[in-house]
C-alpha cells in the first residue's frame, strides 16, 4: 500500500509509516518511512526525509537519509545535506549540502584509525 499526498494538499507536520509514500503535493514538516519516498516533480518537502530509497524529482528542503540508495532526477532539488548508501543523479539535478555515502563513511572510519597509529 502506498500513502499519496495530493498536488492539491498542503499537510504541516510530521510523516511516520511502515510504507511507501508518494508526494504530490507540499509537506512542511519531516518524513521517515521504512519504505520507499517519491517526491514528484512540482512537489515540495520543508523537513527531514528517512526512508529505505528516496527518489526525488521535485524540491527538498532539508536532510536526506536513505539507508538504501537516493535518486535525483534532472529538475529534483536536494538543500540540506544526504547521506545514503547508493546515490543517482540524473544531469541536471541540484544537490546543495553534503553527500555521504556508505562507502564514504567506510573510507573516512579507515582514515581516522591510520591517524590513530
Amino acid at each position: 500500500m502506498t500513502t499519496r499526498i495530493e498536488p492539491s494538499t498542503v499537510l504541516k507536520g510530521n510523516i511516520e509509516a511502515r510504507e511507501d509514500i508518494l508526494i504530490e503535493g507540499r509537506v512542511e514538516g519531516g518524513i521517515a518511512t521504512t519504505g520507499k519516498v517519491v517526491v514528484a516533480k512540482g512537489a515540495v518537502v520543508r523537513g527531514p526525509v528517512s526512508s529505505r530509497e528516496i527518489e526525488i524529482a521535485g524540491i527538498v528542503e532539508g536532510n536526506v537519509y536513505s539507508t538504501e540508495s537516493t535518486k535525483l532526477f534532472a529538475r529534483g532539488k536536494i538543500q540540506g545535506d544526504l547521506k545514503t548508501g547508493h546515490l543517482h543523479v540524473e544531469d541536471g539535478g541540484i544537490l546543495a549540502g553534503k553527500v555521504q555515502t556508505e562507502m564514504t563513511s567506510q573510507l573516512n572510519t579507515q582514515a581516522e584509525a591510520e591517524k590513530r597509529k
